[in-house]
């Protein structure tokens, strides 16, 4: 970023935050923001750029000065090329002026799907809220916590039978009531038993081997013990330690989140379905038109490759 950006832009974070009455000013359209090279961003260019962002995120989008700086180079560097770019004459052709057409058709397209979206009344989302909890409260409940203790015998540097078999061995001595702790700085061969002693947050969860999420979760009682289980990292001997439910919510606690939930996607379906209809309407098109665009950009005197990309 050049050093007029830099020099320019220090004192947003004064503008925004030392006083409130200062940060509640609402400057006109036309009040410019930042000057660059002879480009000029006003306050009507930064709110033409927050068009397609959703109505109520744009104050928690722009309540971060870094994201102001960085809105702000953008549009000057789009300017400033632009300046260049018109400078050179680029803007006075019938293709550029139908791309600024598309371009407009794309922004209108976002801004209406966004008021569709906003404006769309979906009736009583609280009461379908309540029925949603109903029906299943267990999907609301706060997630319980598993953690355990492995032993790893990998295959890395034995075969599989002497790791299955030491893994055997190991399990007799941990089941016995031998310190395990002991064994795990003893015979694992997992590298981070030096920081963590074999201790494993999670250790049923879907992110670990589905082999050794499947153990853990047939430990019933703290200080349980598996039967050796096998990975793709080799054998285990696992330790429950600690296992606590999840735990349920009441309706209120997850009504905010169940209604937002809700809204979210009803708003989302509708918006679909609008589409949809659209794209169901006739398609009227001139075939042998469409299948000239293969062979359009082509350089001059070739011929398309008969096979069509994307077919056998």
């Amino acid at each position: 970023m050049s050093n007029a950006i830099r020099i320019l832009l220090p004192v947003i974070p004064l503008v925004l935050f030392a006083s409130l009455a200062t940060a509640q000013t609402r400057y006109p359209p036309d009040t410019v923001v930042a000057e660059r090279g002879g480009a000029v961003v006003t306050m009507r260019d930064v709110d033409a750029a927050m068009l397609t962002v959703p109505q109520r995120m744009r104050a928690n989008v722009m309540n971060n000065p870094k994201r102001i700086e960085e809105l702000i180079d953008r549009l000057l560097i789009n300017r400033q090329v632009a300046m260049e770019a018109r400078a050179a004459k680029l803007d006075e052709g019938d293709t550029y002026k139908q791309a600024v057409v598309q371009q407009e058709d794309r922004l209108l397209t976002e801004m209406q799907l966004t008021a569709l979206r906003t404006s769309m009344d979906i009736g009583d989302v609280e009461t379908l809220a309540r029925e949603r909890y109903m029906v299943n409260p267990d999907a609301y409940a706060l997630p319980g916590a598993t953690s355990a203790r492995h032993i790893l015998i990998d295959t890395k540097n034995r075969s599989d039978e002497e790791a299955k078999k030491l893994a055997e061995s190991v399990h007799a001595k941990s089941v016995a009531g031998e310190y395990f702790v002991g064994r795990v700085k003893q015979y694992s061969d997992d590298t981070s038993k030096a920081s963590n002693d074999g201790l494993i947050p999670g250790a049923d969860s879907d992110s670990m081997d589905p082999a050794f999420a499947e153990a853990v979760k047939q430990l019933k009682s703290p200080g349980d013990i598996s039967p050796v289980v096998k990975s793709r990292f080799g054998y285990h001997v696992i330790l429950l330690v600690e296992r606590v439910p999840p735990r349920p919510r009441r309706p209120d606690q997850v009504k905010e989140k169940i209604v937002s939930e809700l809204e979210n996607s009803m708003r989302d379906a509708r918006v679909k379905e609008h589409v949809d209809q659209l794209k169901g309407q006739e398609i009227k098109a001139t075939p042998d038109v469409v299948a000239s665009l293969r062979s359009r950009y082509l350089p001059e005197g070739t011929s398309p490759d008969p096979k069509i990309p994307g077919t056998r």
